[in-house]
């Protein structure tokens, strides 16, 4: 199961990497890889890989980005739904696979003379298969754009 985990993150990562207005970064928590694909001007699909769990989740984002203006460089807030899959283990140590749903919403700060953000962003989820129950969590990022 973990081979196929990798794999899809890896495809999904190099489709984000040649897509022209992509970004592509690495997450300065747990939360491990983490790259973003834009749909549009507002909306995006954000991958995250955590290294710790082996955990895969997807993100439809929606992009608001002059809801909050703080300097002249453009800081949006994102908001969005997605899916988490991954492998954990049961109660007796046997593995099994995880499905949940997540929410999320955060803030990103886009440097002017760099094709890079950095994200502030907060995350809860639900498993509906195999880990079950609510979790919260937040991630700090950059993002290097393509």
């Amino acid at each position: 199961m973990r081979k196929v985990l990798y794999v899809t993150l890896i495809m999904v990562l190099a489709v984000s990497a040649n897509a022209q207005g992509s970004g592509i970064g690495v997450g300065l928590s747990d939360a491990g890889l983490e790259g973003k694909y834009w749909m549009s001007e507002s909306t995006a699909l954000a991958v995250h890989y955590n290294l710790g769990s082996s955990h895969v989740s997807v993100d439809y984002l929606l992009n608001q980005a002059d809801m909050l203006k703080l300097t002249d460089a453009p800081t949006p807030i994102y908001y969005g739904a997605g899916l988490g899959i991954g492998t954990s283990n049961d109660e007796n140590g046997d593995s099994q696979l995880d499905l949940g749903i997540r929410g999320v919403i955060g803030i990103g700060y886009y440097l002017s003379a760099f094709p890079v953000d950095i994200y502030l962003e907060a995350a809860s989820s639900f498993g509906v298969l195999g880990d079950s129950g609510f979790g919260v969590g937040g991630n700090l990022g950059i993002r290097y754009f393509f």
